[in-house]
């Protein structure tokens, strides 16, 4: 146990790493489209370097690219969601409404790879519907932001489970790096549409464009390597449990933030944090059951071995 310690705290830095993802998108002053623009091509050019330092040569064929440069787009229209929900309502409703991406796998998931519907997954996405039901109860007046918080949470789980085929047969790193051209590609279609290709659309304070950086390198690139490696040292039910964590991490340093500096924005009403309560109870609930599931299979296995 104690040898596995620091790869505990590693894990758990990676989640607060990724808890200030929508703090960074939330000073960025600069509208959602064009963060996510700038964050898969600081990511994608990040990568691009990082291939000349590692030996990842696996060479794919035209139509895996193809499959990961589509997926890429809606990584790109996921982060353009989650950006834009924080942008029209504040932090806490764009994480929270993330959170619902464990409804949206538990629907995908057993089409996508033709298992049965489980029980528990049914009633725990019940409970999730009824935490979003009341945030949207409570807090009517950021309905834009929860329903493209949803959205946002709808496509991470449709991304997710693609990376959970393509996983078997692709590096992690190939991945990445396709879908953050994909998604780059994506978004700049979407700017060249919109007539946003142009000087002043990429105008902003210095702080804006550290924010930037950290958010394409530290908070994607460098975050997502450091979780694939460390998973080589922990369980995957570790992992899960702890990435659970993400939102109320963010809530926390959001929370601290708006106190810090007496804005009030992340002021939420007691039925928000009681959907919240309901949401993240029902996601670890979920890692809970599918743990004692595993554990049992195991032991049947052993059990018709001997």
């Amino acid at each position: 146990m104690g040898g596995k310690l620091k790869y505990y705290l590693i894990l758990h830095l990676i989640v607060l790493i990724w808890g200030f993802t929508g703090i960074l998108g939330d000073r960025i002053p600069v509208s959602a489209d064009v963060i996510t623009f700038l964050r898969t091509g600081v990511s994608f050019l990040s990568l691009i370097l990082l291939g000349f330092f590692i030996s990842d040569k696996q060479k794919l064929n035209s139509k895996q690219i193809t499959q990961l440069l589509l997926t890429g787009g809606i990584v790109g229209l996921h982060w353009f969601s989650f950006f834009y929900a924080i942008k029209v309502s504040n932090v806490s409703i764009g994480v929270v409404c993330m959170s619902s991406s464990t409804l949206f796998t538990s629907i995908i998931e057993p089409i996508a790879f033709k298992r049965k519907f489980m029980l528990s997954e049914l009633i725990l996405s019940l409970a999730i519907i009824g935490g979003i039901l009341i945030i949207f109860g409570f807090e009517s007046h950021f309905y834009i932001g929860i329903l493209s918080g949803l959205t946002a949470a709808f496509l991470a789980a449709l991304f997710t489970v693609l990376n959970g085929r393509y996983i078997s047969h692709i590096s992690s790193f190939q991945i990445t790096k396709y879908e953050m051209l994909g998604g780059f590609t994506v978004l700049f279609i979407f700017l060249l549409v919109g007539g946003k290709i142009q000087p002043s659309t990429f105008i902003m304070p210095l702080s804006g464009w550290i924010n930037i950086i950290i958010l394409g390198i530290v908070c994607t690139t460098v975050a997502f390597m450091v979780s694939v490696w460390v998973m080589k040292f922990v369980t995957p039910f570790t992992v899960s449990m702890s990435v659970n964590m993400e939102p109320i991490y963010t809530i926390l340093i959001a929370l601290g933030i708006d106190l810090y500096s007496g804005t009030h924005k992340e002021e939420m009403s007691g039925g928000f944090y009681l959907g919240t309560l309901i949401i993240i109870a029902s996601i670890f609930t979920n890692a809970f059951i599918k743990k004692r599931a595993k554990k049992k299979k195991a032991r049947l296995q052993n059990f018709a071995q001997s």
